[in-house]
């Protein structure tokens, strides 16, 4: 009966411990999984975004939350940034022309 107990004691003080992460830590460890699996090309794809939309806005526009790259072309060689770059960049100018 001894040992029931103490097995039951341990497994809710297991369980209260993990009820206590808290939603930020959870949303910090996501943030940094996603920085680090960013590729080279999704990283150019980014950048490419913001200044195509600024050659359309101006120097001084805020860009907005680029779209999800895409999945990279067959003639982009190892996911290049600066393929990313460039794709990103006619993305961005033909969304913020419209």
């Amino acid at each position: 009966m001894k040992k029931l107990f103490l097995l039951t004691l341990i497994g809710l003080i297991f369980n209260v411990n993990s009820a206590f992460v808290s939603p930020e830590t959870i949303e910090l460890k996501c943030i940094l999984e996603t920085n680090l699996m960013k590729s080279e090309f999704s990283k150019g794809w980014d950048e490419g975004y913001c200044e195509g939309w600024k050659d359309v806005k101006g120097k001084n526009a805020i860009c907005p939350i680029s779209p999800i790259a895409p999945i990279p072309p067959i003639g982009c060689t190892n996911n290049s940034y600066k393929c990313g770059y460039n794709l990103g960049f006619k993305a961005g100018y033909k969304a913020a022309s419209k």
